[in-house]
């Protein structure tokens, strides 16, 4: 599994292949629930409805040097990964979205 911003590789964890590491790293919030990536594994989102407009937040937790690469502008971030299709996440920070404390209650 590979984890990258802009095509460059991000360290989710110092050994990026220890998969327990990497699923503490990862939380899903919609409707104020989250989830930790062990939970879609094990389907407890299967039958939540996910309504037209809803929001979904997923917050990474990233090391300072891959924190570095998110600069004002239009960016990607993909996981790559040979069991299932890669997942692309296209995003675009400005000043309105950047450095802003990440609330959950608001998701």
């Amino acid at each position: 599994m590979k984890f990258l911003i802009d095509d460059k590789p991000i360290n989710i964890s110092k050994d990026s292949i220890d998969l327990e590491i990497i699923k503490d790293r990862f939380l899903i919030f919609h409707k104020g629930d989250s989830f930790k990536l062990d939970d879609i594994l094990e389907g407890k989102l299967s039958g939540r409805t996910i309504g037209l407009g809803d929001t979904i937040s997923i917050l990474i937790k990233l090391d300072t040097e891959s924190l570095n690469i998110l600069t004002e502008g239009k960016h990607t971030f993909k996981i790559e990964n040979d069991l299932v299709s890669n997942l692309i996440i296209n995003f675009e920070l400005d000043e309105t979205n950047m450095n802003v404390k990440f609330e959950p209650e608001n998701t």
